[in-house]
């Protein structure tokens, strides 16, 4: 502050003693109280003057107790985000107990032991304390060298409870510590681009149509290029597959992704597509895999994140009751068309070709596409939608995709009967954890008619 500047209290201020180090480290934390209190020696106006070390003495008090405040603000919230630091405090104050009651209950136990190893008559009480600490520490880590053990029954119950309470701290110690190493792997080590992970796709399981089906994602330029994989199989086979992909950024992730802690790390609240299929990994070419995980999986997914879009393959068809009730937005039954296809081979020649050529991901024209509609097609007639993408596009409007909600009890119910019971009804199913509507699915219009109007919850089908 400028001389001409300041207060005039201070202007007949008579400084003595003042420590210029002291203010210049503090006065950047303190600079408003220093203003005031610390800058100056000021006469009392009896002709006393305070002592300048007490200031000093009061600014280093301010110091540290604002950098303990700074540091114990920092580790409380790191207890209170990070597991791995609230269950390791756990352990920290685990073994620092069962020292200190180990070497107050059994310190000649301790203290004979350590004599003995250090071939003195007699241990002092900090070598004791450090072997009760050791053995806190082997048997809270279930290691037990077995080179001390309590004698009398009160070590043996104090022994006991530690050991049951060590269970519970160090199994989710354990499952924290895993948990991280999820992330490491998923990450590569590096720091992870939260950013990249939006609207990408996560395909969990291995089995012979997931490279197929990478191949057309990497072949279609609309969707986001970025994939996790998460499976079982070896690091070997996944990259062996998917590494001539050229436009794809394929993660692979080896854990089981019936873990909700796994879909997490894969950021499946912001995914556009969820895919289970029925995992291989592990098995020989004679044995089946157990779709019990994939029903697991589809559950443990939409109980995370329930809008996510949730696609499961089966190859049994009876399991596809299974994962309705598991809330499975799209399920696909392998050969489910093929009876359908023979059979038109025969009654319709020509119709079986004409789908593997549309589904043939090689092929370049004569695909079909779903495309978003553009915003001036929306609230127009399919007459004037199919005119536009034949005119201007070269593409032939086969029908629609449309998105629409799935059955809502509230609607069902309407205005009929009485209130009370229509308002108990819905109490009663919220609080049992019922949804009063299932998710939105996605039903197809093929060659409506021409006055059909379209919204923005249609996409376009075309024949490219």
């Amino acid at each position: 502050m400028p001389a001409d500047t300041q207060p005039a209290e201070l202007d007949s201020a008579k400084v003595h003693g003042f420590d210029v180090d002291l203010f210049s480290n503090f006065r950047e934390t303190f600079l408003p109280v220093a203003k005031v209190v610390a800058v100056v020696q000021v006469d009392s106006g009896d002709g006393e003057r305070r002592d300048p070390r007490k200031w000093r003495n009061w600014l280093r008090w301010r110091f540290y107790r604002h950098h303990t405040l700074a540091v114990w603000r920092s580790f409380a919230s790191a207890y209170s985000t990070n597991d791995f630091v609230k269950y390791g405090v756990w352990a920290g104050l685990l073994i620092v107990a069962s020292s200190l009651i180990q070497f107050s209950i059994q310190y000649d136990l301790f203290a004979g032991d350590v004599a003995s190893d250090l071939g003195v008559e007699q241990a002092s009480w900090t070598d004791t304390l450090l072997h009760t600490v050791w053995y806190s520490v082997v048997t809270i880590t279930t290691v037990g060298y077995g080179d001390v053990s309590p004698t009398s029954n009160l070590g043996k119950v104090v022994g006991i409870i530690f050991l049951i309470l060590n269970f519970g701290v160090i199994t989710v110690l354990s499952g924290t510590v895993a948990s991280v190493l999820v992330a490491a792997r998923l990450t590569g080590g590096a720091t992870v681009d939260e950013d990249k992970y939006k609207a990408h796709t996560i395909i969990c399981g291995w089995n012979q149509f997931v490279q197929p089906l990478l191949k057309i994602v990497d072949a279609d330029t609309s969707v986001s290029p970025v994939v996790i994989v998460i499976n079982e199989t070896s690091e070997d086979i996944v990259g062996r597959a998917i590494h001539t992909f050229k436009r794809l950024d394929v993660m692979h992730v080896k854990d089981n992704y019936t873990r909700e802690e796994v879909l997490k790390k894969a950021f499946m609240e912001r995914a556009a597509t969820v895919i289970f299929v029925p995992d291989t990994s592990g098995l020989l070419p004679t044995e089946s895999p157990d779709e019990q995980k994939t029903i697991l999986a589809v559950l443990t997914a939409k109980g995370l994140a329930p809008a996510v879009n949730v696609v499961a393959h089966t190859t049994d068809p009876e399991n596809v009751s299974h994962l309705q009730r598991a809330a499975a937005n799209e399920i696909v039954v392998t050969d489910a068309y093929t009876a359908n296809l023979l059979a038109n081979h025969i009654v319709n020649p020509g119709m079986p070709q004409f789908v593997n050529h549309v589904f043939d991901p090689t092929s370049q024209n004569g695909r079909i596409k779903a495309l978003e509609l553009p915003q001036e097609m929306i609230g127009e007639s399919h007459r004037k939608v199919f005119a536009y993408y034949k005119l201007s596009h070269n593409q032939l409007l086969l029908g629609y995709a449309v998105r629409v909600s799935g059955f809502d009890l509230g609607a069902a119910m309407g205005e009929s009967g009485s209130g009370f019971i229509r308002d108990m009804i819905n109490e009663q199913l919220e609080q049992s954890g019922v949804s009063l509507s299932t998710d939105e699915k996605v039903v197809i219009q093929i060659n409506p008619d021409d006055s059909y109007v379209v919204d923005a919850k249609h996409r376009a089908l075309v024949l490219d």
